[in-house]
């Protein structure tokens, strides 16, 4: 609780300080103004939800006052563009908030000047006052060359985990790319995959492959992209390169990726994650993908049951809810499906289960060929002796 307490005491002192901006702001002499409530650029579910809670609060208070929303943000349609913070924002402040739409008015300032993140302005708009100027910031978005982002990245095989923590505004370099090559249209994009120690066997190409369908979210061309193998690294990256369709690629592709020189902990996957059919189906197919790829490596697979308890009488049932994925079944099919699907026989997937954890779900190992099988209780903190 002491949490939660602190969380409701920033924003209400959020609310107070910034509502008392606008109101001495209203108390001076003159024709009505447009006052700039907040601005902001990219923030998080909690943070951006208490500016706009603060924002619609203040409209509330000053019943005919409308508000105005500005978004300095890549053009285009998809996540990270002006279009989409717009829209985000005035769905939460109707349908969550309840102000009515005519109320809010949304105004694209066109592109930023950092083409990695957003500028978001929040306004309070006076009976009788103009909506307020947009500012033209500088960008070089139609003649920019070269390498424009690079990040570090992990698998995680696929899983999905639903987000109930409301919108956010993120990084919004995935739609500057995009910007960049429908402005620039002789320009090729490069996706440049390095491998980390870390990474299962084909896991770049996974990584790079999906990179580039995200990008059709931006209503742009595939063909208009190339995936590039970098080569083999300490971690794993991704760079996002811009040149001229006759320039040569900005890496020399290294061809095939080294075999697995040692045991990588692919990952841990819950229970609760597992009680969706879409996540057990990711983990199943990378994991037949990892053995077909390399055809020397095992996988090692630990299933952490529950300890069982003493059965007591059930007299009312409070709550229906779905009932726990039996991962013994689960891990069983799998080992049918890999033998009669990919032909992938059981001496290739070693199974052990255990109840000796705190958390119920399973973690997987892959190891090379001639490898010790790893001891799952030194990666178990929790483990009991």
């Amino acid at each position: 609780m002491p949490k939660v307490a602190a969380i409701v005491g920033f924003c209400l002192v959020t609310l107070l300080v910034l509502s008392g901006a606008v109101v001495s702001a209203q108390t001076r002499k003159g024709p009505p103004q447009a006052v700039r409530f907040d601005q902001f650029g990219q923030v998080g579910h909690c943070d951006v939800t208490a500016r706009l809670d603060n924002f619609a609060i203040q409209l509330q208070y000053e019943s005919s006052a409308r508000g105005a929303v500005i978004s300095y943000a890549p053009e285009g349609d998809g996540p990270g563009t002006g279009k989409q913070v717009l829209e985000m924002i005035k769905d939460y402040i109707v349908n969550t908030r309840g102000l009515a739409e005519d109320r809010i008015e949304t105004i694209y300032g066109g592109r930023n000047s950092d083409k990695h993140h957003s500028q978001t302005e929040l306004w309070i708009v006076p009976n009788g006052a103009s909506l307020p100027k947009t500012v033209k910031h500088e960008s070089n978005i139609e003649t920019f060359q070269g390498l424009f982002h690079e990040r570090s990245a992990s698998d995680d095989f696929g899983v999905e985990y639903d987000d109930e923590m409301g919108p956010g505004i993120g990084n919004s370099s995935f739609a500057s790319f995009a910007d960049m090559l429908h402005q620039q249209k002789n320009a090729i994009g490069y996706v440049v995959i390095y491998s980390g120690e870390e990474l299962t066997p084909g896991a770049w190409r996974r990584l790079g492959q999906e990179d580039v369908n995200r990008f059709k979210a931006f209503n742009l061309e595939l063909n208009r992209l190339k995936l590039i193998f970098g080569g083999d690294q300490k971690e794993t990256r991704i760079q996002y390169w811009i040149l001229p369709d006759k320039a040569p690629p900005p890496v020399v592709d290294a061809g095939r990726e080294k075999a697995l020189a040692k045991t990588v902990k692919a990952g841990d996957f819950y229970s609760f994650a597992l009680q969706e059919e879409k996540n057990q189906k990711a983990i199943f197919s990378r994991l037949s993908e990892i053995l077909t790829v390399d055809k020397t490596v095992r996988a090692f697979l630990v299933v952490r049951l529950e300890e069982p308890e003493a059965e007591e009488e059930v007299t009312e049932r409070v709550e229906e809810t779905p009932p726990p994925v039996d991962l013994t079944k689960l891990v069983e099919k799998w080992r049918v499906d890999l033998g009669n699907t990919h032909k992938i026989g059981p001496d290739r997937l070693i199974i052990v289960f255990t109840s000796e954890s705190s958390q119920t779900g399973l973690s997987l190992w892959i190891v090379p060929k001639g490898a010790p099988l790893p001891n799952p209780k030194e990666d178990d903190t929790e483990a009991e002796p």
